[in-house]
């Protein structure tokens, strides 16, 4: 406990050395100034410069800690700095390194970086500032944070729970406990269910803490992750979020795992597709023929030079859910869609997304965001939103909404995939998604060795078929193929009378069932299913055995002697009489 009250001490004073520093410029600050030359030339330095990170005793400072305090650069030496809304003239001048602001009569000396400068122990109260200039890379304060610090900057979720004297405890589940941390300072927890956004946190060499009433929360930086202490009702619980969350899985994830693996192609075999597709990737994402409808929004190659361009500049292909749907959006829970889209990097470190599902096209989107680009975890750097909607037509994407790096997400195993992960809130309630996405024309072969459900649901009977060429402009609409555009899913699609079986060239020249309708107030009488149905999750349908198709599937749930029944409430595709798809298979509510 001494060590949680002395980082809480170190901070209020950190806090009060800032009022102190701000309060000194106040008085230093004063009318007048002295002639200058009017003639001099414009000067690259000249700005709006904000101070980014202030650090003391090991502590960083960032956001709303430094806001109100600004300096601006303007010709010919002159200068204004603001100081909590008063705004007073200075001047300046610089060599070739350094910077001089002179405020009446005291210089403030900086050394000078890539649009931005460092005060070393400003104003004698040996506190550290640096300043960067509005609207370039040099403003992201993730640039500047002590290495403590920068391992925070990514989203955590806790997988084990001790008691304070480090044993096993049930009193809490072992993954209750998420944590997303900006390098603003400002974080958002999720502990039980329960949302905390917009805390404050801080850290002091290797020790952190939330500076809230509200939340009793602490932790340790540890090399491979996060020791995190929540008080709850007076009791300790330690909880590990690992920086890796593949490292420690529970023991159900890894049987889980353990089985796909069995289930799926060879390492080898799967690495050599892998490794095809990447080709496949790199050519489809160089091909520059578009149609109209992906031409009209937006084009790539337009900032080869930025650094993030070969990453992020292609066309996208992934899925989104919808979950913790509250109020108005509950009937949303667990929804999940397929996606197509497009980011653009369309300066040095600005570019846009757009996205589709499989309900809309190109032509229809359903995400439009202005993005940023800057440093993150990894070469990729990170992509930042900064304004736009996702799934509404308003504006409900705002700065910072979204922080994707590929470097630091729960998908960061697997090769160039990203994942964003949002909250969702309005008047009516509010939700939150999930979007994973990888470049177009890469296979998802190591994802379903892992996890066959994180496969997106069009991947099997579409994507892999055309993902060597061009994106479409829709997914599963190409003629002749599933989803055209006379297709149609029934979520509902209720059957209480046995269906029918036809032997090959009598409904059809193949071996089918007839469906009855007996839901769906179209005219239809049924709809077929035979061997081209696809069956997205086979292993959660009733009567399901390994080595079944659609049709021996079908005949086990009409065989009476069976158990089963082929009765109750199917989710389906159809095009035509027939059924592309059997999403899933229910007993009625």
């Amino acid at each position: 406990m001494e060590k949680k009250n002395g980082e809480k001490a170190t901070r209020k004073l950190l806090a009060a050395v800032m009022a102190f520093v701000i309060c000194l410029a106040l008085c230093l600050t004063g009318c007048g100034g002295d002639s200058v030359d009017e003639n001099k030339q414009s000067d690259p330095m000249e700005g709006n410069y904000i101070p980014v990170i202030g650090e003391m005793m090991g502590m960083a400072m960032s956001g709303d800690d430094l806001s109100g305090f600004g300096i601006e650069l303007k010709g010919n030496g002159k200068g204004v700095m603001t100081v909590n809304g008063e705004s007073e003239k200075v001047k300046w001048k610089k060599d070739d390194t350094t910077i001089t602001i002179t405020v009446e009569g005291t210089d403030i000396t900086g050394e000078l970086g890539e649009d931005c400068f460092v005060v070393k122990d400003m104003l004698g109260m040996g506190m550290d500032f640096t300043f960067a200039k509005e609207g370039t890379p040099a403003s992201d304060p993730a640039l500047y944070l002590p290495e403590s610090e920068k391992f925070m900057i990514q989203d955590w979720k806790s997988v084990s729970v001790t008691d304070i004297l480090g044993d096993p405890t049930d009193e809490i589940a072992a993954d209750v406990l998420q944590m997303s941390f900006r390098a603003d300072h400002t974080m958002d927890a999720v502990i039980e269910g329960k949302e905390f956004k917009n805390l404050h946190w801080s850290n002091l060499n290797d020790y952190g803490s939330v500076d809230s009433e509200d939340v009793k929360l602490s932790w340790d930086v540890e090399d491979d992750g996060l020791k995190a202490t929540y008080i709850k009702d007076g009791e300790y619980y330690i909880f590990f979020c690992p920086k890796d969350t593949a490292a420690d899985k529970t023991d159900s994830e890894k049987q889980s795992e353990a089985k796909s693996e069995s289930e799926t192609e060879s390492s080898e075999e799967s690495t050599e597709k892998t490794d095809e597709s990447k080709k496949a990737a790199s050519g489809a994402a160089a091909t520059t023929v578009r149609s109209d409808a992906q031409a009209e929004l937006g084009e790539h190659g337009k900032a080869k030079s930025s650094p993030y361009a070969d990453y992020w500049d292609k066309d996208w292909y992934g899925w989104y859910k919808l979950e913790s749907c509250h109020g108005d959006y509950e009937e949303l829970e667990d929804s999940i869609y397929d996606v197509c889209g497009s980011i653009f990097v369309e300066s040095e470190n600005t570019g846009r997304i757009v996205l589709w599902d499989d309900e809309g096209s190109a032509e229809k989107l359903i995400c439009e965001v202005e993005v940023s680009f800057g440093p993150g975890t990894t070469d990729a750097g990170c992509m930042k939103s900064e304004k736009g909607s996702f799934l509404t037509d308003e504006e409900n994407v705002q700065h910072a909404d979204w922080m994707v790096d590929p470097g630091a997400s729960d998908v960061s195993d697997y090769d160039h995939m990203i994942e964003v992960n949002c909250k969702y809130e309005d008047d009516h309630g509010s939700f939150r998604y999930y979007i994973y996405l990888r470049p177009w024309g890469m296979d998802w072969e190591d994802v379903r060795t892992k996890d066959v459900d994180f496969l997106p649901v069009s991947y099997d009977y579409w994507y892999t078929d055309v993902m060597n060429g061009l994106m479409p402009d829709s997914i599963g609409r190409e003629e002749g193929g599933f989803g055209r555009e006379e297709s149609e899913r029934f979520e509902k699609y209720t059957v209480q009378n046995k269906p029918e079986h036809y032997a090959a060239g009598t409904l059809t020249s193949k071996e089918c069932y007839l469906l009855p309708n007996e839901s769906v107030n179209n005219g239809a009488t049924g709809y077929i299913l035979d061997e081209d149905t696809v069956i997205e999750k086979p292993e959660e349908l009733d009567g399901w055995e390994s080595g079944d198709d659609p049709l021996s599937w079908m005949a086990r749930l009409c065989d009476e002697s069976s158990g089963y029944t082929p009765a109750g409430v199917y989710d389906i595709t159809v095009s035509a009489d027939h059924i592309d798809i059997i999403h899933g298979l229910y007993w009625w509510d």
